[in-house]
């Protein structure tokens, strides 16, 4: 056996399983193995299933989405609790896990009027068995079945031989002595239950204060089961002694039960580690065209400063005016943000884009010869990393965000599709917008709002550019007058008075939130983040796009604002929400979802916003996909290192809501006494994994989010595209940063159309919006929380 101890892990592709794990590791010290509830143990191990979990010290069953009498929804759970009292192995089960220790035993559970989903609650307890000496516990539950006290009792009553009435109570529970044994070590009294599983076999050891079950315990096999959530960020302390004591008790079990388990020789599965993806001679053969050819890359940057103050919409003008039509990219902070990122692309300025499982790369001169390569989505990801950590340089001055590196989106699609959704073939259309679509960008101005300096930057060899457009950028600072700002003001005067709307049916929409919820009800999903579109068309000149970009973001000034031009995709955003980043600097991946919101008006104060977004609704909307985010940088950086919460739901301001956000952190474990451009090449990897991985946002999914985004895409009926994507940078210096697409307009060009009328082109905007539904969820509330978040975006196409 290894020394330090090994425990299975058994997920049924719950959003929390790894902070379990992590958990497991971290308290316990053991080894964990994670499979998910359909695997193939035989084909994936060699070996038959009673040897593979004979191997373990311990299994646990994890939380999950469904009901453990359904058989798909608990896949191995069944046969882990058949070899495992044959065995006497000791199984946890947790919520899910727990239910299917019950089912199994003969106790009912029931459909819960009032789910509990992402509230903390006080679990009572008997202070004996694993719960002795451990202290109140306060914990997190996501669970909309149950068991109830009452029904125990009934089914122990019932399952009794020769008992007429039941005397037991939670009294009786509380005065059972504190001496009893973990587990009872009769031979004859286990073989008894074998052939007989009866209610009676199970017993009460905690409760919640409605007199639902938290906790039970077989009084003679060594079973466990815990209705709560011990791993979740709001669950206390306690919690921990608590998985200690239940490992406590079997290892004890185990050395009096399990002899010949201390001697084998276990050859336990790593399946953590490296995130390396060997690369196919068509991914390499990709690679080397992109590298051929791309500009060269000098190995450091050569950087030119000026001071011109309040210049940012003039360098973007600049930017806007002297880029390819196709070719253009914008990062800008409107609002509250340091800085603000302008590309100025070129003739080798390459665009990579992934759709409908083929890799194309092309250049502006040929921008209709594109380069096309079959390639699975992982392989698509691994040139991505491949190709950026190959161009990593060192800078001294490494607290500037960007010297080059791609720019672009990646699409909700491309992040479901790692979920391997269970979805009709039919039901997924090659979507007209492309999965990924991001610029290699070499040269680049970077605006610091904070000093109003410009910084003229190039990673190229030998370019004289730096140069050149540090005098461009000076003369026209210079020259600058407001005679071309009245006339862009009534250039979109123009547009706006021919935009037409087609907004969301509110009576479609109340019924997919009621069929949302009819959904959380049933236990299928915790929170679902559903989302709908409006749409709107304006005449499809070459002005338009930015046009109408400049005039959102004067309604909507925001942090994460941008405007993406490339190939046939256009996106005009004011994200407020910050999706992912990492630094090669600390090492860390940061996430910081958004979750809850509250419309600003003149009598809606921060103070005020706070008391509403503090209510247990909201709160329990942005615990659920704190948690959630938790498991997904678990799931990048390996359950061996730390992952953080530095702020949970904290209430922040923006132009036209509050919101309520937290802060997650995952700390790569990189040595700290690498070298600069190695740290950078390995934190571009884990940057470039966790994006690939932990999209699409937890904030734009709900949890978990696989069953999730299943629901939601037979409910929604569409492809959202680039809505509920990430927009953002990955930079030769190891850091990136991603927005979420929300508060956004996007267009293809395939979707524009010739007016019946007019006979004018005209350009088809797409702009999403929606709410987390949770079984709290008021539908008029609902319906007027996701007006709000749309109308942020569509008063940039309305004439004032």
């Amino acid at each position: 056996m290894t020394s330090q101890g090994s425990v299975l892990f058994v997920d049924a592709y719950d959003s929390f399983a790894e902070n379990i794990a992590a958990l497991l590791h971290e308290y316990l010290e053991v080894h964990v193995t994670l499979i998910k509830i359909d695997c193939n143990i035989p084909q994936k191990f060699n070996q038959l299933i009673p040897e593979f979990f004979a191997t373990f010290d311990a299994i646990v069953l994890g939380p999950g989405p469904g009901n453990p009498e359904n058989n798909a929804d608990i896949g191995l759970f069944k046969q882990v609790w058949e070899y495992a009292e044959i065995s006497r192995i000791p199984v946890l089960g947790i919520c899910l896990g727990f239910q299917s220790l019950c089912v199994r035993y003969g106790i009912q559970v029931l459909r819960m009027s009032l789910p509990c989903h992402g509230h903390a609650k006080e679990i009572c307890h008997t202070d004996r068995n694993v719960f002795q000496g451990v202290g109140s516990i306060l914990a997190t539950c996501y669970n909309s079945l149950g068991v109830s006290v009452k029904g125990v009792e009934e089914a122990i009553e019932t399952s009794r031989p020769g008992s007429s009435h039941s005397g037991q109570s939670r009294s009786s529970w509380e005065s059972v002595q504190s001496t009893e044994p973990q587990f009872s070590h009769s031979d004859t009294a286990a073989r008894g239950v074998l052939d007989h599983r009866h209610a009676s076999s199970l017993d009460i050891l905690a409760w919640d204060k409605k007199d639902w079950v938290m906790a039970v315990r077989h009084k003679l096999l060594p079973f466990h089961g815990f209705q709560f959530h011990p791993e979740s960020c709001k669950s206390n302390i306690a919690c921990q002694t608590l998985i200690k004591r239940w490992w406590e008790a079997a290892i004890i079990h185990n050395a009096q039960h399990r002899p010949l388990l201390a001697r084998r020789q276990l050859a336990l599965p790593n399946l953590e580690g490296s995130h390396a993806i060997s690369l196919t001679s068509e991914a390499s053969g990709l690679l080397s065209e992109m590298h051929w050819n791309s500009s060269t890359c000098k190995g450091n940057v050569e950087r030119r400063s000026l001071h011109l103050p309040d210049a940012s919409k003039m360098i973007a003008d600049l930017c806007q005016q002297s880029s390819p039509a196709d070719r253009v990219a914008i990062l800008e902070s409107t609002k509250r943000g340091r800085y603000s990122i302008y590309t100025f692309p070129h003739e080798r300025s390459l665009l990579f884009e992934y759709k409908a499982g083929h890799a194309m790369w092309s250049l502006p001169s040929s921008a209709h010869d594109k380069h096309t390569t079959c390639l699975p989505r992982e392989l698509a990801v691994a040139v991505l990393e491949a190709f950026v950590s190959s161009r990593a340089i060192t800078d001294i001055e490494n607290d500037l965000p960007f010297r080059g590196g791609f720019i672009g989106f990646i699409s909700y699609e491309f992040g479901a599709a790692s979920l391997q959704l269970k979805v009709p073939e039919q039901d997924n259309p090659i979507p007209s917008t492309p999965e990924i679509s991001l610029l290699w960008v070499d040269r680049s101005v970077l605006y610091d709002h904070a000093t109003g300096v410009a910084h003229v930057q190039s990673i190229q060899k030998d370019d004289s550019w730096v140069g050149q457009t540090t005098t461009t950028l000076q003369n026209a600072y210079e020259a600058q007058s407001p005679a071309s700002t009245s006339a862009d003001s009534q250039k979109v005067k123009e547009i706006l008075s021919s935009a037409r709307f087609n907004l969301p049916d509110h009576d479609k929409y109340v019924s997919q939130i009621r069929a949302c919820q009819s959904e959380l009800l049933a236990g299928n999903s915790y929170e679902l983040c559903l989302t709908t579109e409006a749409t709107i068309t304006t005449p499809a000149t070459p002005e338009t796009p930015y046009l109408l970009y400049r005039n959102i973001q004067r309604h909507n000034p925001v942090p994460f604002a941008s405007y993406l031009s490339l190939n046939t995709t256009t996106i005009l955003s004011s994200s407020p929400e910050q999706f992912l980043s990492w630094s090669s600097k600390d090492c860390t991946i940061d996430m910081i979802p958004m979750k809850g919101t509250v419309k600003r008006s003149p009598d809606m104060t921060l103070v005020k916003a706070t008391q509403i977004l503090s209510s247990a609704k909201e709160s329990a909307e942005n615990l659920m996909i704190a948690d959630l985010i938790r498991h997904d940088l678990y799931s990048t950086v390996g359950r061996t290192a730390k992952v953080e919460v530095v702020k949970l739901c904290d209430v922040i301001e923006s132009e036209t809501v509050y919101s309520l956000v937290s802060h997650i952190r995952a700390h790569a474990p990189i040595s700290a006494t690498r070298h600069s451009r190695e740290k950078a090449q390995e934190m571009a990897r884990y940057g470039i994994w966790a994006l690939a991985h932990t999209l699409p946002p937890g904030s734009m999914t709900g949890a978990p989010k696989k069953r999730s985004c299943e629901i939601l895409h037979d409910l929604e009926c569409r492809n959202r595209g680039v809505y509920s994507g990430a927009i953002g940078y990955m930079d030769v210096c190891g850091s990136g940063a991603w927005s979420v697409v929300i508060r956004s307009a996007f267009s293809n060009r395939e979707d524009d159309f010739k007016d019946e009328v007019s006979g004018d082109v005209r350009q088809k905007w797409r702009v999403g919006a929606g709410g987390a539904i949770t079984v709290l969820s008021d539908e008029e509330q609902e319906w007027e929380e996701m007006m709000t978040k749309l109308e942020s975006v569509l008063k940039g196409f309305q004439p004032a």
